[in-house]
């Protein structure tokens, strides 16, 4: 078995980053396939819980008709999981999350992880326990903001 992280996969979440102007998640399965990727369109769809995470996630039960994720799902993220979708991830069972970026290269962007995903995993282990993998590949993508 594959281990996490893997740099293919972020790789190609970063460039697509680059490309469409969002910030990009994706579902992945045990053996490393991309199950579903989201897009943040909280602008585009007027709602404040369309983040890339939450869209990931919803696309990938749908996708399963599960309400929670099968053992081995992580989720990767071309930046911090906020409080919302540090809860999600979760709530979903995910057993990882990769991410990126941090608030640290936000430019001038509003600081919306002010709590860290860490803390949300922590706060959240008696629930479901999450592996953090973070700022993974960060040199590649920490500019995107700036």
């Amino acid at each position: 078995m594959k281990k996490h992280p893997d740099e293919h996969i972020m790789q190609s979440l970063i460039e697509l980053q680059r490309t469409e102007h969002s910030i990009i998640a994706a579902v992945i399965d045990p053996d490393h396939n991309i199950v579903a990727i989201g897009k943040t369109r909280v602008l585009e769809d007027h709602d404040p819980t369309a983040h890339a995470e939450v869209i990931a996630i919803r696309k990938a039960c749908q996708l399963l008709k599960k309400h929670t994720l099968p053992k081995g799902y992580w989720i990767y993220s071309t930046f911090e999981p906020c409080p919302l979708c540090s809860a999600a991830i979760i709530w979903s069972e995910l057993d990882g999350v990769v991410y990126s970026n941090n608030p640290t290269y936000r430019g001038n962007e509003q600081n919306w992880s002010f709590i860290s995903c860490a803390e949300v995993l922590q706060s959240g282990a008696y629930i479901h326990e999450v592996v953090l993998e973070k700022d993974f590949l960060i040199d590649e993508i920490k500019d995107y903001f700036i």
